[in-house]
């Protein structure tokens, strides 16, 4: 189902404070951390969820999820052959 313009901007707006909020704990947790492992991993867990939101929300990978499949398989199916074609 496709979304009303106020919607996707609205969606859009959601996820910019989100990453901004989360943006703003990534540096107090820098501050407040001393120990370098925890710090390490606190930081990846952050930084892979905003990635995530970015890719999800931003770049529209979950539009294209669907067609990989189907593209994937044409092009691993590819029969020169079966098309007509001469390579």
């Amino acid at each position: 189902m496709h979304k009303s313009i106020q919607e996707t901007l609205k969606t859009g707006w959601i996820v910019i404070g989100i990453l901004a909020v989360m943006t703003v704990a990534e540096f107090i947790v820098a501050i407040a951390v001393d120990d370098k492992a925890i710090l390490f991993a606190l930081l990846l867990i952050a930084g892979l969820a905003k990635a995530w939101l970015i890719i999800q929300y931003f770049m529209h990978f979950g539009q294209l999820w669907e067609h990989i499949s189907d593209a994937w398989f044409g092009m691993l199916s590819d029969d020169p052959e079966a098309d007509g074609e001469e390579d």
